[in-house]
């Protein structure tokens, strides 16, 4: 509960700030435009990656420890642990809940952590990666000089998929994380730090070791679903009236992502509000009111799988019974 207020405190905080310094109201609601056929094809979109998503857990599942968890059940777990993302600290613990879920069903638990953590590392590497990728096309950043430096992240995060797909890379990788964790001052800390980043590489080895194929369709899996998701950013700027190349989806989706996972704010709640604010204002000459749209529906669309799972967490408890007479 204290976690709860101050989440809800800050949030308050940051949401005041940017309505009385950034936004005319009036101008807020004449931008706020609602196109029910384009809603009904972005809620499309964004049901085709969250179950895509969905899957890839599945697939790996049945691949790698010939357990069938359905598509259907990851889902429903994911929308449930997107509902207790609103009050747990942070995406991380909320993902806590798909573990339980999981393990709970398969029997697996050092194999569910292993898978879960397995993809979520991938996921992240993805979202960098078509991130430094977005920005190397950005035409911004060649005024700035920058493009050469982008560049070279790209290719650095790429890069990063190796350990992904190569135990043997994943190998090293533990090594050389053990021995950079090792050198750190904090004693106090080292050895928590160390047995941390072993679990955390042994779950990449353990699911590296399978089929060349199916680690290859997995992390097709991966692209796919956050190709979906740049999609869904770049149609939903069109509904709003934000006219920007398609490029700049492909970065804004994962800078929104990476500063979401802040554990002090409610769905992303005035950071992502904030963000878009600068970003689209200070590069491109974007009203604050369409950004702020832009956010507002953002929150929107993730508030409807967020009910989603309060509902399924209602119905668990409260199950429909129906009496025939």
């Amino acid at each position: 509960m204290i976690l709860s207020i101050i989440k809800l405190f800050i949030t308050c905080i940051v949401l005041y700030y940017v309505f009385y310094h950034y936004i005319d109201f009036n101008d807020f609601l004449t931008a706020l435009k609602i196109h029910p056929w384009l809603l009904l094809v972005l809620l499309v979109i964004s049901f085709a990656f969250r179950y895509l998503s969905a899957y890839q857990i599945h697939y790996y599942f049945k691949k790698v420890f010939d357990s069938k968890l359905g598509t259907n059940f990851v889902f429903k777990a994911q929308l449930i642990s997107s509902f207790y993302g609103l009050v747990l600290p942070g995406d991380l613990a909320g993902g806590l809940i798909t573990w339980y879920m999981i393990s709970d069903k398969s029997g697996e638990k050092t194999a569910s952590a292993s898978v879960i953590i397995f993809l979520r590392l991938m996921s992240i590497i993805t979202l960098i990666a078509f991130t430094a990728i977005g920005l190397v096309f950005e035409e911004k950043l060649v005024d700035l000089n920058l493009r050469r430096y982008i560049i070279i992240m790209a290719v650095l995060f790429l890069l990063m998929f190796v350990p992904f797909v190569s135990s043997k890379a994943a190998t090293i990788m533990k090594q050389f994380s053990r021995a950079i964790v090792e050198i750190t001052p904090m004693k106090e800390w080292r050895s928590k730090l160390v047995q941390l980043s072993n679990k955390l590489w042994d779950s990449v080895i353990i699911c590296t070791n399978v089929d060349p194929r199916v680690i290859f369709w997995t992390l097709s899996i991966s692209v796919l679903s956050y190709m979906l998701s740049i999609l869904f950013t770049y149609r939903l700027m069109l509904m709003v009236g934000i006219h920007l190349p398609f490029q700049v989806s492909v970065w804004l989706i994962g800078v929104l992502n990476i500063v979401q996972l802040l554990p002090v704010f409610f769905a992303g709640l005035g950071i992502r509000d904030i963000s878009i604010i600068y970003l689209l204002g200070e590069f491109y000459q974007v009203n604050p009111e369409n950004s702020e749209v832009l956010s507002t529906f953002c929150l929107a669309f993730n508030l409807i799988f967020v009910l989603m799972g309060g509902m399924a967490v209602w119905l668990k408890n409260h199950p429909v019974t129906m009496k025939i007479t």
